[in-house]
Formats: structure tokens, C-alpha cells, sequence
């Protein structure tokens, strides 16, 4: 534990064959990367990358153009710097969620944090973290709830109404009475701690009715990283749309082209026999267009004069596209395989911070980004773990259990924990004896059954079969009425599942990070970057 009575137990991130054999640096998985993020001269090779292509002026103006630049310290000097010495930036990002959303997030912004600050001592000049905020995104179920325990440590969710977003993009969804209410509800089930006042100011500021929900998550994490120098960009910018221009046009254009490389790279994935995080279908493209609110994933339809609107089956012509595209090219939105393009494009992305299905689906896109023109940044995983509070180490020593203990969910580990000792053991254990006993002597009832009447087996099988039965669900009753004397042992594990795996879920997915903001203040953030370390990755 630390000063802050608080220990963080660093894990990897939890994924599919794929994930594990990137993280592992296996040749077969890292060829779809183009090689790991660790190996040597990776950085330096992707820097010199960067440097040929990257428009600097064009970055800057960006970043330097966003609702919340005033809030990254020294923002203004950093980003001449960067102008001045021909720096670099490291990305990652997320769509909006609700008050901050769960722990990951922290975790992202800090690893890009770090990644930023290892580069620039590494290549020597300024190197800024960017964090994009994926406010076009019209996802509710991430976005609009997240979970923490209340004051009797049961799991608690704030959640948005459905009605209020309606498919409408993020950034076009207003701070309402509904988050406002949600905000209060948080200071009810809060402890009245010294960092309270802080945590609850920055949401305060932050989700305000002249604000929409991703301008709100923006201002948010601009605030909460301000002294990190993390600057945050907002995909429904315009300065990101306008920019971007070129690229929108191509995967309008030549949707064909993109289609092809992501199926030919998906192909090879699945030869290797690696899954596919995402699926594509034939008409899509990787572009959404906004209509009176609504954003509708973009079509081809076999007619290069044609296209389709998905979701409404609408048609729309080439030429009105490319009126769109010219005079408002905010209306166009990119999908998740055209999104890390647009960074890349304007941005460089020296290295990105991704999260376990982020690394799944950059393997499919290493021919878009040659398509491009663009090189893929350095994929590193972000930091990943278990927040471990003393008052749930306290019960974890207790009962000598470890964290991961808890992967197999709070009941099972108190039946096994009720079969370690005492009368509940002792029976447990005759069971298993009789059990092992009953299974023996009715094997050698069904040899005899067989040798004396071929069709007596049905019976002596279904006989085995029903007295197994009958002894689990004697366990079973023998378990549940331990634990009702135990009501102890059930409670505190029941505690210390809600905050190390609520809902059988990793803790870092499932938990708000402002549960542990209000309690550890703006320590945490300095705890947890110390965590964050790349540098030997």
C-alpha cells in the first residue's frame, strides 16, 4: 500500500488469441502491425515516418482551435515548441461517456500521457499527448451510464434515458435536468471526503445545460489532465471535419479500393487463424453522413452514381455528395476503420494507447493505412490492472485470497472457501467419498449387468446418472446453509467482488473513476502515471 492507502496489482489486458500473441511479440501476430511496439529502432523508424508526411501547421491549428485548449497548461509555449523543434504527438481516445466513464479511461489518457513523455526524452524533441474524443459516436449503452458502489458498497449505475440521445450523435445531445439529477445522485452516494468538493466542481463545470455530451466528457478530461499537458480534441470540430476532407472524399470515391485491402488483410487474419474484431459488409462504407440530427452509416449500391443511407434506405446521388462534401464537410462522420486514419492524417499518431478490441481491429487495417498513404502508428497496450483499496486488501489477507480469486465469482469462492475446514469440510469431503465409492461399485454393476443381460445398461446408466445428481444437489444444500450461518464470510466477499470484479467484469471496465477521484484526489492521477511506465514495455 502507499500513501494514499492504495495499491494497484498491474495485469495485461484481457483479449483473444490475437491480443495475447501481440503482446507476446510472436512474428506471426506482429506482422499485422509491423512488428511490436517494443522492438528496437521501432520509434525512432516511425518517427522519421511521421516527420516526412506530417503537416505540423495544420496540427497545431487544430489543436490550438479546440473549445477546451485553454485548459492544457502552458498549451500555447508547448505547441510552439512543437512547430518550432518539428515534434511529434502520441493519441488515443474513446467516445464520451457519461461523468468520465470507468477506469480504462483514465488509464488511456495516462498511458499516452507517458508514451508522450518516453518519446520526447528518447527522440529529443517535444512530443504531445493528444486524446481524441469520439463525440460523433451514437452509441448509448457505453456511453450514456457507468457503475460505482454506493455508501453500503453495493453496485449502483447512473444511467441517461434512452430517449434523450435517440441515435443522435453525442455532440448533438444536451446536458438536460436527466444528468443534472445524475450529478446529485453521485453526491448522495459519495463519502463527504476532502477531494469531494474538487471532483464534484470539475463535473459541475463540465456538464452544463449550454453544453452537449461531448463537449461536457471533453471539458472533463481536459480539466481532470490539465497539469499532464493533455490536450483533448473533439471529432465534431470542425477544423477535424474540414481537414479531413480528402480522405472522406476517397472513401466516398473509391469505396471499392478500401474495401478490398480491408478484405484481403481480414482474409490473412483469418488463414492465421486469428478472429476478426470487426466484420464488414459489402455496401459499407467507413463513412456516416448526418441528417437533421441523425447519423446514418454511408452505402454503395453497385450504381457509382448511387448510394444508400442504411439505416433509412434513403438514396442519394454522387453529385449531391460531393456538394455536401464541398460546402459542409461536417456532415460526414468516419467509421471505426476510417477514425484512425483522420489521426493519422492529421496528426501523425506516432504511437497510439489502445484498449484489447482497439488492438484486435488495428490488425485489419495495416493495408488502409498503405492505401493512404499513412503508416500505422506504434500500437501499445494501455495500462490495465486492479485498483486495490486497503479496507478490500483487509479482506483479501483476511481469508488469504488474491485478486484474481475473484475471477470465478464471489459465490463459488465462498463454497470453496467453506470446504477448507470444519464441519462444513468434513461433509463436503464424505460426499466426495461416497461419491467416488457409488461411481466405483455401479461400474462394476454395469459389467456384471452386461455380461448377464445386455439391456439392463440403460437402467444401471440412468441409476448413476440420477444418485450423482442427487449427491450434487446435496452439496449444494449443504453449501447454501454453511453460508447462511457464515453470513460474515458471504458479506465481505460479497463487498470485495463489487469492487475488484462488479459483474463479473474486470474492475478497470466496470467502475467509474471518479469513485476513486473523490476519495484519493488528484494523488491518484500521479499514483497511477507512475504505473503507466512504457519504458520497458
Amino acid at each position: 500500500m502507499t500513501d494514499l492507502n492504495l495499491k494497484f496489482i498491474t495485469g495485461r489486458l484481457e483479449g483473444n488469441r490475437l491480443l495475447e500473441e501481440y503482446l507476446a511479440a510472436t512474428p506471426e501476430a506482429c506482422r499485422f502491425y509491423g512488428g511490436h511496439f517494443a522492438a528496437s529502432d521501432r520509434l525512432e523508424k516511425r518517427a522519421a515516418e511521421v516527420d516526412r508526411r506530417l503537416d505540423r501547421q495544420r496540427a497545431a491549428a487544430v489543436l490550438s482551435s479546440q473549445r477546451t485548449f485553454a485548459l492544457v497548461k502552458n498549451g500555447g509555449r508547448r505547441i510552439a515548441g512543437f512547430l518550432e523543434k518539428r515534434g511529434f504527438i502520441t493519441t488515443t481516445g474513446q467516445q464520451p461517456v457519461l461523468f468520465g466513464g470507468p477506469l480504462y479511461i483514465i488509464y488511456k489518457c495516462l498511458t499516452a500521457i507517458r508514451m508522450a513523455a518516453y518519446a520526447e526524452q528518447a527522440l529529443g524533441v517535444p512530443v504531445l499527448p493528444v486524446f481524441w474524443n469520439a463525440s460523433e459516436d451514437h452509441d448509448l449503452a457505453e456511453a450514456a451510464s457507468l457503475s460505482l458502489p454506493n455508501l453500503n458498497n453495493e453496485l449502483e449505475s447512473l444511467s441517461v434515458p434512452a430517449e434523450a440521445i435517440n441515435n443522435r450523435p453525442l455532440c448533438q445531445v444536451e446536458v438536460g435536468p436527466e444528468v443534472e439529477a445524475l450529478l446529485t445522485r453521485f453526491q448522495e452516494i459519495s463519502p463527504e471526503t476532502e477531494f469531494r468538493p474538487w471532483i464534484t466542481g470539475l463535473l459541475g463545470t463540465a456538464y452544463t445545460r449550454d453544453r452537449d455530451l461531448g463537449l461536457a466528457f471533453s471539458t472533463f478530461i481536459a480539466a481532470l489532465f490539465a497539469d499532464q499537458g493533455l490536450f483533448v480534441v473533439d471529432a465534431c470540430h470542425p477544423s477535424i471535419r474540414e481537414g479531413s476532407r480528402e480522405l472522406f472524399e476517397r472513401e466516398i470515391f473509391r469505396a471499392g479500393e478500401s474495401r478490398l485491402v480491408i478484405e484481403q488483410t481480414s482474409a490473412e487474419l483469418a488463414r492465421s487463424g486469428y478472429p476478426l474484431q470487426i466484420a464488414i459488409q459489402p455496401e459499407d462504407t467507413s463513412l456516416f453522413l448526418i441528417r437533421e440530427g441523425r447519423r446514418e452509416k454511408l452505402q454503395t449500391t453497385g450504381n457509382e452514381n448511387e448510394f444508400r443511407l442504411k439505416a433509412s434506405g434513403d438514396l442519394i446521388q454522387a453529385g449531391e455528395l460531393r456538394r455536401i462534401l464541398e460546402n459542409h464537410p461536417v456532415s460526414f462522420s468516419p467509421g471505426v476503420m476510417l477514425r484512425p486514419l483522420v489521426e493519422a492524417h492529421l496528426f501523425g499518431s506516432l504511437c497510439y494507447a489502445a484498449g484489447p478490441g482497439e488492438i484486435s481491429y488495428y490488425a485489419q487495417m495495416g493495408g488502409l493505412y498503405e492505401l493512404h498513404g499513412l503508416g500505422m502508428p506504434l500500437i501499445r497496450p494501455r495500462l490495465s490492472g486492479i485498483l486495490l483499496e486497503h479496507k478490500i486488501g483487509r479482506i483479501l489477507e483476511k481469508y488469504g485470497l488474491g485478486a484474481g480469486d475473484f475471477r470465478q465469482g464471489a459465490d463459488a469462492l465462498s463454497g470453496r472457501l467453506l470446504g477448507r475446514e470444519g464441519p462444513t469440510a468434513r461433509l463436503i469431503a464424505e460426499l466426495g467419498e461416497l461419491r467416488g465409492q457409488s461411481a466405483a461399485a455401479l461400474g462394476r454393476i454395469r459389467e456384471l449387468a452386461l455380461s448377464a443381460d445386455p439391456t439392463l445398461a440403460g437402467p444401471v446408466s440412468a441409476t448413476s446418472e440420477a444418485l450423482a445428481s442427487s449427491l450434487s444437489r446435496l452439496e449444494n444444500r449443504i453449501t447454501a446453509a454453511a453460508k447462511k450461518q457464515n453470513e460474515v464470510l458471504v458479506s465481505q466477499l460479497g463487498k470485495a467482488a463489487v469492487h475488484l470484479r462488479p459483474r463479473g467484469k474486470p474492475q478497470e471496465r466496470e467502475l467509474a473513476g471518479i469513485y476513486y477521484l473523490v476519495r484519493y484526489g488528484a494523488k491518484l492521477i500521479d499514483f497511477l502515471y507512475e504505473q503507466a511506465g512504457v519504458e520497458t514495455d
